[in-house]
């Protein structure tokens, strides 16, 4: 029982946090270690549970997605082709092997968060094409969304800033509509290829749903800095405690 409870709070708190900056993986990875999951399996099983997180924060999202569903389903078809690859290169990976790089991913996150972000001098033509890089920039994310995803979230904010020309909780909704659509076609591969812990599923997909329709109404009111600067700290924390348990333990 204090398992379950344990399980559907961290999520709550995963979940809200996918809303803002997407970080859920960061989140409930450590989590379902510390409840003796394998390394990929925690990972296949918060992607297969965050299907419901990913609900939450587009219904949570509509008000922003209303006028900018073309551009959105473009990113989000980009990314969810890097996800597809991503999730193979998981599928192919070992516990092991995928323990040892994950503290490096969250470090690069951290330390992507805390990092100052420089807005174009041109704002007025900033929109008017997309750069072929900035496409490349997003199937890149997308790789990584599909073979962990954790600081992801992060990433597709940093080249979405440049893509598109509006507030930062217009590109962050369709952060979380290509996060969806990623999550669920890695979640489709998962399930058939990687053993899922479904007992961890349920309390996840509660706690994931709850808090990922929270998320984008915060980002409404609190000041993203704020926001970012904890997630920051925290992950650039984790990831050293992650390395220790990886290369130290």
């Amino acid at each position: 029982m204090l398992s379950l409870l344990y399980l559907i709070f961290m999520s709550l708190i995963a979940g809200i946090l996918t809303g803002i900056v997407g970080m859920a993986a960061v989140t409930l990875y450590p989590v379902l270690l510390s409840v003796g999951v394998m390394p990929v399996t925690a990972n296949a099983t918060i992607t297969v549970s965050m299907i419901a997180g990913g609900m939450g924060t587009v219904l949570s999202s509509l008000r922003e997605l209303k006028n900018h569903w073309k551009q959105a389903i473009q990113i989000a078809v980009v990314n969810t082709i890097g996800g597809v690859l991503g999730a193979w290169i998981l599928i192919h990976s070992s516990n092991r092997g995928f323990q040892k790089v994950v503290p490096f991913f969250i470090l690069m996150a951290g330390i992507m968060i805390l990092a100052p972000k420089k807005k174009p001098l041109n704002t007025k033509s900033k929109n008017r094409r997309t750069p072929f890089l900035g496409w490349i920039a997003i199937g890149l994310v997308g790789i990584y969304i599909g073979y962990f995803g954790a600081g992801a979230g992060l990433l597709m904010i940093a080249v979405l800033s440049h893509l598109v020309d509006d507030d930062y909780a217009i590109y962050n909704a369709m952060r979380n509509f290509s996060a969806f659509m990623n999550n669920s076609v890695s979640a489709i591969m998962f399930t058939f290829m990687l053993p899922i812990d479904w007992q961890a599923v349920i309390p996840l997909i509660i706690g994931l749903f709850v808090g990922g329709y929270i998320g984008p109404i915060i980002v409404r009111y609190i000041p993203s800095k704020v926001i970012e600067v904890a997630v920051g700290v925290f992950a650039i924390g984790l990831s050293f405690f992650l390395g220790y348990q990886a290369f130290i333990e």
